[in-house]
Formats: C-alpha cells, sequence, structure tokens
C-alpha cells in the first residue's frame, strides 16, 4: 500500500489504496499481456518520470501485485510481470477502457501498443455464431499478438509458433482507423500504412469485429 490513503472500509477505496495513484494502473495495463523489462514500460509510459515509475513498482511489488523476474535467452534480463492479484484487475481495466472510450481523447494523445489491444479486446462487437473463427497475427513495431475471435470470445496474447490466418503490420493509428472509421483494408494498403500477408479475406473480417463504445 503507498503511504497515503483513503482510510475508509470500502472495498473501492481499499483498492484505490493500492492501485490509485497515478500511474499504478497503467503500469499494470502494460504488464497485462505478459512481462516488459522497466526500459520497456518507460518506452509504454513516456510521460512518467523514471523516478515515478520506479516508486510506482516498489509500492506494486510489496502489494503483491508485480513481481520481479528474469527472462530466460535470448533477452536474459530482468523483468517485471503481473502476478494472479495483479491479473485479476484485467476486467476492471477493461470495464474503464470501455468507460473512457466513449469520453473525446486528444488527436496527439500517446497510445501504447499494449494500450491499444487492451482496447481491442474491449471493443469486440460479439458477432452472432455464425461468423467464422478468425485468428490474425497483429505487428507494431516490434511488438507482435496473436488475437483469436470466435462467436462471442475473443483471446489476445503475445504471439507464439502457432499459425494464424492472417498477418497484419501497421502502427496504431491506422490500427484504430481500421476498427473504428470505416477506412478499408485495401486504401490502407495502397497508400502504404498497411501489409497484409495469408488469408487477406480473414484480415478484413477482422478489422468488422470490434466497434467503439456507444455514450
Amino acid at each position: 500500500m503507498s503511504q497515503r490513503s483513503y482510510e475508509d472500509s470500502c472495498g473501492a477505496a481499499r483498492a484505490m489504496d493500492v492501485v490509485g495513484e497515478r500511474w499504478a494502473l497503467l503500469i499494470v495495463r502494460e504488464l497485462l499481456f505478459g512481462p516488459k523489462r522497466f526500459r520497456d514500460l518507460r518506452d509504454g509510459l513516456p510521460r512518467a518520470s523514471q523516478n515515478v515509475l520506479s516508486q510506482r513498482l516498489k509500492e506494486l511489488e510489496a502489494d503483491g501485485i508485480v513481481r520481479r523476474v528474469q527472462l530466460g535467452p535470448p533477452v536474459s534480463a530482468q523483468a517485471y510481470e503481473l502476478m494472479e492479484r495483479g491479473r485479476e484487475l484485467e476486467p476492471v481495466l477493461m470495464e474503464l477502457a470501455r468507460w473512457g472510450a466513449r469520453a473525446p481523447a486528444k488527436s496527439d494523445a500517446h497510445l501504447s501498443t499494449d494500450a491499444f489491444m487492451l482496447l481491442l479486446k474491449a471493443s469486440h462487437r460479439r458477432p452472432g455464431t455464425n461468423t467464422p473463427a478468425t485468428a490474425v497475427r497483429v505487428l507494431v513495431g516490434t511488438d507482435a499478438f496473436d488475437v483469436e475471435a470466435e462467436g462471442s470470445s475473443i483471446r489476445v496474447g503475445r504471439a507464439t509458433a502457432s499459425k494464424v490466418d492472417a498477418t497484419v503490420r501497421s502502427d496504431v493509428v491506422t490500427m484504430r482507423d481500421l476498427m473504428f472509421t470505416g477506412r478499408t483494408v485495401s486504401s490502407a494498403i495502397a497508400d502504404g500504412t498497411l501489409e497484409v500477408g495469408g488469408d487477406r479475406s480473414a484480415a478484413e473480417r477482422f478489422f468488422t469485429l470490434f466497434a467503439t463504445p456507444q455514450a
């Protein structure tokens, strides 16, 4: 628990005692899809100072939300990952993402790749059971995620060696436009902002599976 407390026995207040300090929940967001090194966390949260980020990690570690781990080859570096108590915050962050998506966003506001993937998961439209299962690998910079959608379920995780129907490579802004603004895969390919591999129809179907939560 951080040094400041609401001193309120309500469960919500006690939760905020643990994750209510600035950047705490966003650190959890950055770790939802797997462990990260400190510098990777800084890349995902560029407006958080190094000192503040270090302090929040110490507090979250003390509260059993995150822990330090050693990544194996080829990285062989120390990283942070969520413990079970931290992973239990995913549905909380999902609902916050849906709630916040209804508010206007600044056009130049930063959106990390992990934040975008959380938004993607939170924005799944849960189409009818007749919609074909779709497995797509999403490539943004050096990040790679596998997204598997079938009926009302969706799974998002770091990419593995498993087979996918299609791969899509682009930046977060283009991906978001394809999901929410009606921009087409064809236009993004034509202007060079999107690369598609594998089954193009699966990639096109993939971008229709999401919708901005309604106000």
